[in-house]
């Protein structure tokens, strides 16, 4: 009987997973340490490999406990971190930049000088910070190397870590996130729940490398033969992290 969800917390400083009944029992745990890079000051960064590494060992950690019961598989992620990969490889082209980063402040103070933060704050409820990942994909698409030319080739994904992982448990069948994500991005027009073409262009980022925006509760696709979980399950839940905490 699959009567299971496997349900993920992909967080900073580690990932947890947990099988779960439909009364909210805890049938079993698991979880595996991520450690951060400080290149420079202010900046922060994480291996997005290693981030993906993470999933597939707590799910490796769960799946024998589950005996044939997962029924599907959830998804709560740290918001607010950018994850840059070439669709034609499926590989990261820089390490995931988190959202604790600064690297685009001075960017931030550009945009807040010439005026901008009140249409910003209209259409996201969000003021312009470094924190979101709006300025982190227009730096990027500036000083990282290959970026660009992706872009342009329209080749580039640019995602929450919640559409990295996506892509990876399809195998690239599925680029999508959610709304509670892309409320995070400063990219994502709150009122008509779609990306903004204008804002992409203030930030200088990509709008065709971002990913379709879905319902939390979605039907988000079924996972490919990338973990111990057999292909088929259904993942039919993603959520930022903090918005899954209050939920």
């Amino acid at each position: 009987m699959s009567d299971l969800v496997l349900a993920i917390d992909q967080g900073t400083t580690n990932t947890k997973a947990v099988l779960v009944d439909a009364a909210g029992v805890i049938h079993a745990r698991a979880t595996s340490a991520l450690t951060t890079d400080y290149p420079q000051p202010g900046w922060a960064e994480q291996s997005a490999d290693a981030i993906w590494q993470s999933v597939k060992t707590v799910i490796a950690a769960l799946v024998p406990q589950g005996a044939g019961r997962i029924a599907a598989l959830a998804i709560a992620n740290q918001r607010e971190t950018l994850v840059l990969w070439d669709a034609r490889s499926g590989r990261p082209v820089a390490p995931a930049i988190l959202w604790q980063c600064r690297r685009s402040a001075a960017a931030c103070a550009d945009l807040l000088t010439a005026g901008h933060d009140a249409r910003v704050v209209g259409l996201t409820g969000l003021g312009i910070n470094p924190l979101f990942p709006a300025s982190k994909l227009g730096w990027s698409m500036d000083h990282v190397p290959g970026v660009a030319d992706l872009a342009r080739a329209g080749q580039l994904r640019a995602g929450t870590v919640d559409a990295w992982l996506l892509w990876n448990l399809t195998a690239g069948a599925s680029f999508a996130t959610d709304a509670s994500n892309a409320s995070r991005t400063q990219l994502f027009d709150t009122q008509r729940l779609e990306w903004s073409a204008g804002l992409c262009a203030l930030f200088g980022a990509p709008i065709g490398a971002l990913p379709k925006v879905m319902a939390s509760d979605a039907d988000f696709g079924l996972t490919a033969d990338t973990t111990a979980l057999p292909a088929g399950i259904p993942i039919r839940a993603m959520m930022g992290d903090s918005h899954a905490a209050l939920y």
